[in-house]
């Protein structure tokens, strides 16, 4: 079930009343405690954990018992770890295409996007028939109830991400993938290969980077499931059933050096172009 969410907001709700009650406004609290006032208010409305350590000067400042931080505490024991299978999601969001608007206010929300996937295109660089095939597979959406409306739905949402996450100047998107990702036949090879030839045209884009990591590079670490990073704050892991959500920052921090580690092996530009048509005409010659 979907209840570590409702953790942090309790979380939130406590340190902010406890800052009320003080006496403070956010801006006078972050004076005292010496932080930016950003961090009051995303810790305040749910857009960033706090540390340990964050917890003891917040009940520090305020002058409260040591009974006080061990309740904050278990609050953030239970709301580090956010998960919701795909079937969950799609009902509390009333349906599948629901559960991509919420993705794409996430991103709406993010400044800094990092991604990484090992064995298929990011949903941020697909085409719409590369969605829409990839979406139709026997494990897709319609094995967590969706239809075939929903499916039609989902893809021109994801197609309304890329809009708004790959040509807005204040947006950075830095998408890395495994070379097995651009041959991975989980679509038809007309489909893949319009696909290939859509991701050399989008490396050009000024706000958004792209490395592969080619088969001849050695992989720093493992390449267990994908991940997306948003700005320092959050991470998203995707499994097969659902998505976790973590927001406790020394793990956002430790992805954050998974894909500095990835970063380390890809190709870039030009170098990343030619394993993209590589990648082609051995499709090509295959069909």
């Amino acid at each position: 079930m979907i209840v570590n969410r409702s953790n942090q907001r309790r979380l939130a709700d406590a340190l902010r009343g406890l800052r009320k009650a003080g006496g403070y406004s956010g801006n006078q609290f972050a004076r005292k405690l010496g932080w930016p006032q950003s961090k009051v208010s995303k810790i305040e409305t749910s857009r960033q954990l706090p540390t340990e350590e964050d917890l003891r000067e917040w009940v520090s400042v305020l002058q409260q018992s040591d009974i006080r931080v061990e309740e904050l505490q278990s609050l953030l024991d239970s709301a580090r770890v956010d998960y919701g299978t795909f079937r969950e999601r799609f009902r509390a969001a009333g349906g599948a295409a629901g559960d991509q608007a919420k993705v794409l206010a996430r991103e709406t929300r993010a400044s800094l996007i990092r991604s990484f996937q090992p064995a298929m295109i990011h949903g941020l660089l697909q085409t719409g028939e590369y969605a829409r095939e990839l979406l139709h597979l026997p494990t897709g959406p319609r094995m967590h109830g969706a239809n075939e409306d929903d499916i039609t739905r989902m893809v021109a949402v994801r197609l309304q991400r890329q809009q708004q996450a790959l040509y807005q100047p204040t947006k950075h998107v830095h998408v890395i993938m495994l070379e097995a990702a651009l041959r991975t036949r989980l679509t038809s090879s007309a489909t893949l290969l319009g696909q290939l030839d859509r991701l050399g045209a989008i490396t050009g884009l000024p706000t958004v980077e792209i490395g592969i990591v080619p088969f001849t590079a050695n992989v720093r670490v493992f390449p267990l499931a994908g991940f997306d990073i948003y700005d320092g704050d959050l991470v998203v892991v995707e499994s097969v059933m659902g998505e976790l959500e973590l927001a406790d920052p020394e793990t956002v921090k430790y992805y954050g050096e998974v894909f500095a580690e990835l970063q380390a092996g890809a190709a870039y530009g030009n170098d990343a172009i030619r394993v993209i048509r590589a990648a082609m005409a051995m499709i090509k010659n295959n069909s």
